[in-house]
């Protein structure tokens, strides 16, 4: 036969039981809190990197356009486009070039190589004038730079971190 201490004791957890249940428990649930807060950061990197590759495709068919002199048939140098690209003082100067223009007589610098949407979210959230942000970025902590176009090569549109 069982003393009633015996029987207290095979009713319910110890204390130490207890606080191993509850440790177990915390840890479970800051895995869970870290997973979700990775994968919030990771959708920003993502978002951050697609901005990168539209700008960069932007700035492709920029250069594009400007080896042709207007509808006709003459073409200008790679060389040429790339000192007047150069000449610009910094990445805003160099990103408003990829913006829709209304005023413009060349018809594919009115239309722009980004959508109107998308460069006026650049253009709100940029305040550096060599650091392009939209949101996703700002949240990433990253930004956008279009740097010096070196000789032999392609500009390129590049992701760096605050």
């Amino acid at each position: 036969m069982k003393t009633k201490v015996q029987q207290q004791k095979q009713k319910g957890f110890s204390f130490v039981e207890a606080i191993f249940t509850i440790a177990i428990i915390g840890i479970m649930s800051s895995l869970v809190v870290a997973a979700i807060s990775n994968a919030s950061r990771d959708a920003h990197r993502v978002m951050a990197r697609q901005q990168q590759a539209s700008v960069q495709s932007a700035l492709t068919a920029y250069v594009m356009a400007q080896t042709r002199v207007g509808t006709t048939a003459q073409f200008r140098s790679l060389e040429s486009v790339r000192t007047a690209y150069n000449a610009l003082p910094s990445s805003l100067a160099r990103f408003n070039l990829l913006v829709p223009n209304a005023s413009s007589p060349d018809p594919t610098l009115r239309a722009g190589f980004l959508d109107q949407t998308t460069a006026d979210h650049f253009l709100d959230n940029t305040t550096n004038a060599n650091q392009l942000l939209t949101t996703a970025l700002s949240n990433a902590q990253q930004y956008l730079t279009l740097p010096d176009w070196q000789s032999g090569d392609f500009p390129r549109v590049n992701l760096a971190n605050q």
